[in-house]
Formats: structure tokens, C-alpha cells, sequence
């Protein structure tokens, strides 16, 4: 943790990066097609304002005005490049030679005969978008090379099953009133799309037995047998005769196949893995401004939200409990440092964790001089502005009066928290170190961009990596239970209300929006802290959960529930399954998972296409398909 080193090191990074750009691919490449550039900056003008304002932001404001004059024109340069490949238009013949082997790789990440794979193609733009940071020459590479690197390595992974059906077929004779009947099943096998890791998304599809009705048909005719001949007395005489008589064969046939319930989320847990290995290498600053250039083209991507995502949002007002493997005498401190600094618990667990084994840590001080519970450099404590810290590693040697003195940290600006008001901030102190890495990351962005925040932790691509994967892996495994004056009251063997707050839009027709029908009803408080519950005993069928926040009218993300949970329950013997919309966060769940009355499912929010924060809540009989099954739920539920 060096800001005044990161500073110049970042600084110097720029310009390094723009002289070469403009020297291996800026210059030549708008004297080729100057006119063409231009006419696309026009175009692109609102996007480019969006995308490089958002690049900058994730930067940070203090290195901002260090770096903007060398890092626009960097921008700017990447951004010709990319909107003119991307176009097409006024290339070269050179450059429309690689255009076409772009879109050539682009259309080779995927099996073009297979209509269910086309969508998950990467896009030319995006290959175009990413090799702006990647420098071909240094890996011996050449452009053709270095575009098929690309492609291949964000070339989505494709996972088929294997089911066997059948059609049963009955076949009925019936000749003059006397019926037998014949059946038969022929197999086949389906081998649907059952997984797919794209590089913005991943879909998960189950498939269920499922039979069709019968279908029948009828056919009528006539036949002929033989039939003893009868004199007029009507006795046999002996002999044979052929007459015509009815014939109706009757065929009924039925599928049993197989019913796809598809579950797409919203995952760049692919593009960021593979940015962030080798080749390529690509730290956090590089993958956003990947996304900055790949919108400025048009490019649906929410990378930076995605970043953000894994926060659960900075506090929960209720009970918390750790699963195994995390000290449950250190909750109290994260729990309460989250709620000061808006980073979550289960992220100071993952850095108690990396740095120290939760304070198990031998000697507890580094092989650099970071030490204390959370590893703190003695300048980043004290602050870079006291004497003996310039021109050092970080790890200069300051009296422990000075050090831990709340007054002289505040002169230095250091980062050190007396959280216990003991008048010491000691990184010795376990209270006083967790508080303290929380107001760091809090200073470092955490709320804007997680990644960025714990990079300035460490300065290490393969430490942001470790630090998130702990910290998922300790949010999923705690139990979260909201305090009992924020739920409604349980309602065993029945429904319960699945949160407090009054309907704003019933269930049925709506007189606004041209009539649409609303196949729910919707709750609000007005608050998105308020949190929703199971409203039965069941079992979660469809979890979202990387919607940004705060969605629009019109919003396709979660296919406009944005962050929400579908769960089947099971009340007075009948199935039902019921939605849970709009989310600003959902609870750690897993589709499958069992759920009681009244567990925590996520927060009331206004994710996906909504306008205010309010839960969106349905309710269909069997299973939810489209509006067919949808029931008004103030029919069920005491709303």
C-alpha cells in the first residue's frame, strides 16, 4: 500500500502506454483512414463521453490529474482503432484484409450451424475492444495471430446432455364390432444445451419429464370377411360367402420428451478470467477500459457492474452467521465496520483471512514491515507525509508514540482508526485493524469498484482473485435472518406475507401503460432495506443476482425482474411457484436449495425494469409459464 509510489508508477505507465501507442498503431493506422475516424468519433460522440468518463472514474480522483492529459489521448487513440476495425468503413485494403479475419475468428468461437449457439458469439467488436491493450509484438505475435489468441480464448464453452424420449403409439382395429388393439414405442435421443460459459453470461437449462396429450385419428372404411351362408330360414348351409363389413382403426400417439427451464444470469466471471490470465495478463484498470471502447462501438456490457456486484450492499440490518472456518468472536467487527464504511463483512474476512489465517499468523509482521492483524505498512498507518516515510518501501522506522497516536495520523494522513476509543490506533488492536482496512478500502472506491479497492490493497492481480474468491465463498455460507420487527409474522402450514409495506400496483389489468396486464402485486415501503422473506416452506428453482441495483423502464436485465428468486412451494397439498422481483440484492442462494418460512431471500429494491423500489410478487399454480398459471396472489396470501 504505496499511494505515492502507485502515483508516479501509474503516471509514468501512461505515458509509456500512449507514446507507444501512437507510435505502433496511432499515427499509421488514422493516415490511413483519417476521414473515416472521424466520422465515426461523430457518431460514437455520446458513448465515448459515457465510456471515458466512467474509465476515468474508475481510476480514482486522485491520480486523475496526474494522468488525464496522457491517458485521454491513449483513450482517444484506442478509440479510433477500435471504431474504425469495428466499422469497417474506410479501411485499407491491409485493414479490411484483418476486418474480415476478425469477423472470421468471431464466427469461429462458435459452431454457425447450431442456431442455439450463435448467441453466445463473441462479437468482432469485443476482439477488436481487447486487443487494444494486448501488444502483440511483446509476445512475438503477429495481428492475425494475436486476433485468433483472442477469439479462442473468449470462445464460449458449450456443454450438450443426453436424454431418451419416446412416442407410444396404440393402434385400435375394430372389424365389424370386434376390437384388438396393438401397441408400440419407438426411442429416440435429444441432446439439448444443458450449460453454456459465455464470456457475459451464464445459462443453465433442466430439463423435466414432460408427455404430451394424445393425439388421435380416426379412420373409417370397410373390409371384407368370409361368413357361412344361411338359407332363408337362416340355417347354415355349408358354404362360405364373402361380405363387406366396417372397419375404424383409431391411432393415438404421445410424446414423452423433455421440458427446458432455462436460467441465464448475467456473468463476466469468464471475460475476467481470461483477461486476467496469460497471455494477456490484463489487470483491472486494462478490463475497463476493454468495456469503455467495446460500448463506445454499441456493445452491451456491464462489466463494471458486475465488478460491483459480488457487495451485498454494505450492511443488513438483522442476524449474521458465519459458516465454519471463520472465528465467530470477529463478527461483531465486521459486522460493525460495515455498517460505518459500506464494505462488507464477509471481504474484511477474506483480507483477515489472506494476511494473517484470521490473526494466527506467527509473528504477525511481514517480510516487507506490514504488520498487525490486517498487515499494515507503518507509513500507510501513519501516513505518507511524515519525514522518514518519503523516498521508503513504506516500512520506516516510526517511535510507537507517534505511530498510534490518533492526532499525529490525522496530521499525516494516515489511515489508522481508533476504533475502540481507547485513544491508540494500534494495527494491533483487532478492532482497530479491521475498522481500519474497511476506511481504506471505503478511500480506495470499494462502493464503485471492488476489484480496484483491493488492488490498491496489494497492487497484485492474483490478490483481487484470492481476496473475492474468500469473500464469495464466506457470504455464501452464512445465514442471514432479519430481525423479527421487519417481517411479517410466520403463518405455519399457510401463507405468509412475504415482507411488510402496502400495495402500490394489484394484481390484473393496469390503467397506465396502454392496459398491460400485471400477473403480480407489488409491495413497497419505500425503503430498499426493507427485507423479503419465503412466504412457505419450498425450494428455489431460478436465482439472479447480477442486475445493477437500480434498473429503468424498460430494462430487459433478469428478464425484467432484475435481481429476483423463483421458489416452488408446497401449501395444502398443491404446488405453486412463486416470483420474488426487483431486488437490489439477493440473499447467497443456490438453485435447489431448501428453504423455510420466512427466510431471507434479498432486499426490496428497483432492479431490472422498475421505477421505484418496491418487491414484485407472483404467484402460479403448478408452475410459473408465462401468465397461464398466474393467480392473484391477495386471493392466497394476507397482503
Amino acid at each position: 500500500m504505496y499511494p505515492e509510489q502507485e502515483q508516479n508508477q501509474v503516471a509514468e505507465i501512461a505515458k509509456q502506454q500512449a507514446r507507444k501507442a501512437l507510435r505502433k498503431k496511432g499515427i499509421a493506422l488514422l493516415k490511413k483512414a483519417g476521414k473515416a475516424a472521424a466520422r465515426a468519433a461523430v457518431h460514437a460522440t455520446a458513448a465515448v463521453l459515457k465510456s471515458l468518463l466512467g474509465f476515468l472514474a474508475s481510476i480514482g480522483l486522485p491520480y486523475i490529474l496526474i494522468i488525464v492529459g496522457s491517458l485521454l489521448l491513449l483513450f482517444m487513440i484506442y478509440l479510433g482503432t477500435t471504431m474504425l476495425f469495428s466499422s469497417g468503413d474506410g479501411l485499407s485494403k491491409d485493414a479490411k484484409e484483418l476486418h474480415s479475419y476478425v469477423i472470421e475468428q468471431s464466427n469461429q468461437t462458435v459452431d454457425m450451424s447450431k442456431l442455439e449457439q450463435i448467441p453466445y458469439r463473441v462479437p468482432p467488436e469485443l476482439i477488436i475492444a481487447a486487443l487494444q491493450v494486448y501488444d502483440s509484438t511483446k509476445h512475438g505475435k503477429s495481428e492475425k495471430e494475436a486476433i485468433k489468441t483472442m477469439a479462442q480464448a473468449l470462445k464460449p464453452v458449450f456443454e450438450y446432455g443426453e436424454y431418451e424420449g419416446s412416442i407410444e403409439t396404440e393402434v385400435e382395429t375394430c372389424i365389424d364390432g370386434k376390437c384388438t388393439t396393438e401397441k408400440s414405442e419407438d426411442k429416440f435421443t435429444i441432446t439439448p444445451l444443458v450449460h453454456v460459459e459465455a464470456w457475459d453470461r451464464v445459462m443453465t437449462a433442466n430439463y423435466t419429464p414432460h408427455s404430451t396429450g394424445w393425439k388421435i385419428s380416426v379412420t373409417q372404411s370397410t373390409t371384407t370377411k368370409e361368413v357361412p351362408k344361411k338359407d332363408a330360414e337362416g340355417k347354415p348351409t355349408g358354404e362360405m360367402i364373402t361380405v363387406e363389413v366396417p372397419k375404424v382403426v383409431t391411432i393415438k400417439n404421445r410424446a414423452h420428451t423433455f421440458r427446458a427451464d432455462e436460467n441465464e444470469t448475467m456473468d463476466y466471471t469468464y471475460f475476467d478470467r481470461v483477461l486476467s490470465s496469460p497471455p494477456f495478463d490484463y489487470g483491472p484498470k486494462d478490463k475497463l477500459l476493454v468495456e469503455a471502447l467495446y460500448q463506445a462501438t454499441g456493445g452491451d456490457i456491464s462489466y463494471s457492474e458486475w465488478v460491483t456486484g459480488s457487495s451485498f450492499g454494505g450492511g443488513f440490518n438483522g442476524t449474521v452467521t458465519p459458516g465454519a472456518g471463520i472465528p465467530p468472536e470477529y463478527m461483531q467487527y465486521y459486522l460493525a465496520a460495515e455498517k460505518i464504511y459500506k464494505v462488507d463483512w464477509y471481504y474484511l474476512a477474506a483480507f483477515h483471512s489472506v494476511e494473517t489465517q484470521f490473526s494466527t499468523h506467527p509473528t504477525m509482521i511481514s517480510s516487507v514491515g506490514a504488520e498487525g492483524h490486517l498487515q499494515f505498512m507503518p507509513c500507510t498507518w501513519l501516513g505518507w507525509s511524515y519525514p522518514a516515510c518519503k523516498g521508503s518501501n513504506g516500512g520506516a522506522k516510526i517511535p510507537d508514540y507517534i505511530k498510534y497516536d490518533p492526532s499525529m495520523i490525522k496530521r499525516f494522513g494516515g489511515y489508522g482508526v481508533d476504533a475502540n476509543k481507547n485513544g491508540v490506533a494500534s494495527p494491533w488492536e483487532i478492532e482497530d485493524a479491521i475498522y481500519t482496512a474497511a476506511a481504506y478500502l471505503s478511500a480506495n472506491g470499494f462502493s464503485s469498484n471492488i476489484d480496484r479497492a483491493i488492488y490498491a490493497y496489494n497492487h497484485a492481480d492474483w490478490y483481487v482473485q484470492k481476496i473475492k474468491g474468500n469473500a464469495i465463498s464466506f457470504r455464501d455460507a452464512a445465514v442471514y435472518a432479519p430481525n423479527s420487527g421487519e417481517v411479517p409474522a410466520l403463518k405455519p402450514g399457510d401463507f405468509m406475507r412475504p415482507s411488510m409495506g402496502s400495495i402500490t400496483s394489484p394484481f390484473g389489468y393496469r390503467s397506465l401503460g396502454g392496459g398491460a396486464f400485471h400477473g403480480g402485486v407489488d409491495l413497497s415501503t419505500g425503503k430498499n432495506d426493507t427485507p423479503v422473506v419465503a412466504t412457505a416452506d419450498g425450494t428455489i428453482t431460478r436465482v439472479v443476482s447480477n442486475c445493477p441495483p437500480i434498473g429503468y423502464f424498460g430494462s430487459t436485465c433478469g428478464g425484467g425482474f432484475g435481481n429476483h428468486v423463483y421458489v416452488k412451494h408446497v401449501v395444502g397439498g398443491v404446488t405453486y411457484e412463486a416470483v420474488y422481483g426487483h431486488f437490489t440484492k439477493t440473499a447467497p442462494l443456490q438453485v435447489g436449495q431448501a428453504v423455510t418460512q420466512g427466510q431471507f431471500l434479498g432486499l426490496m429494491g428497483t432492479s431490472g425494469s422498475s421505477t421505484g423500489i418496491h418487491l414484485h410478487f407472483e404467484l402460479h399454480k403448478g408452475k410459473k409459464a408465462g401468465k397461464t398459471n398466474a393467480l392473484n396472489p391477495a386471493l392466497y396470501v394476507p397482503l
